[in-house]
């Protein structure tokens, strides 16, 4: 059976700082009152990301808040399920399983890469999903785009693929600053989805060294234990001698 092919657009890799507190906060802020109005991230409670973010709980309720939620609730959508799918036909998927699921390069191409599209009911594509549902929410910020196509493979068969993108109109952030913005939202999203993430390391060189001094200590238990053993051959050399 022939393999179905579909040409992959590339994605846009990106370094990630999960000590970056002022990028966790920002993105925090737009991932809060922004990304919730139709998405949930049920993965993570309000009272679990002061920590995370490098703020008190004063300074979290202060500056970011929880949209009038109670401090100790999971981050839900603010829209209903119903209102929802009457708008772009199903519910939005958690963002927590988004983070999961895909690398923070998918991530970041995502955001930073609707293009107009009149086909679309939305009036926008998106160069990572194609055929996307979801509105281009950053319009404001990043200004409208094009795509750049190229002749690929969908789904076996011969398509005009999108592999990136090019400005049409200018929006209220630069170039710099919305891949800044976006950079931002994909650290926190990622933050909250791998909560263990800076622990494991931190801790990771303090394991790896102990089972180092593990190894160092067993070897010389095994030469120590091994120099008393008589082999066979000296056995046998000592009872004819």
């Amino acid at each position: 059976m022939a393999s179905v092919t579909t040409t992959q657009p590339p994605l846009r890799h990106i370094k990630i700082n999960l000590h970056d507190k002022a990028a966790l906060q920002n993105g925090a802020l737009y991932a809060l009152h922004m990304c919730t109005a139709c998405h949930g991230i049920q993965g993570a409670r309000y009272s679990e990301l002061p920590p995370v973010l490098g703020l008190s709980k004063s300074q979290f309720l202060k500056y970011i808040g929880t949209d009038g939620r109670r401090y100790h609730d999971t981050i839900t959508t603010n829209m209903s399920p119903e209102l929802m799918t009457k708008f772009v036909s199903m519910p939005p998927p958690d963002l927590t399983d988004i983070a999961l699921r895909r690398s923070p390069a998918w991530l970041y191409t995502y955001l930073t890469s609707f293009y107009v599209d009149p086909a679309r009911p939305a009036g926008v594509n998106n160069v990572a999903f194609y055929n996307v549902a979801m509105p281009d929410v950053f319009a404001g910020m990043q200004g409208l785009q094009k795509p750049v196509m190229v002749e690929g493979l969908r789904f076996g068969s011969p398509a005009r693929i999108a592999v990136g993108v090019l400005p049409l109109t200018q929006g209220t952030m630069s170039k710099a600053q919305f891949d800044q913005t976006a950079r931002d939202i994909v650290t926190f999203l990622y933050a909250v989805a791998h909560p263990h993430q800076a622990e494991r390391a931190r801790l990771g060189p303090w394991i790896i060294g102990l089972f180092l001094l593990l190894s160092i200590l067993t070897y010389f238990i095994y030469k120590l234990y091994w120099r008393r053993v008589i082999t066979s051959n000296e056995r046998w050399w000592r009872i004819g001698r």
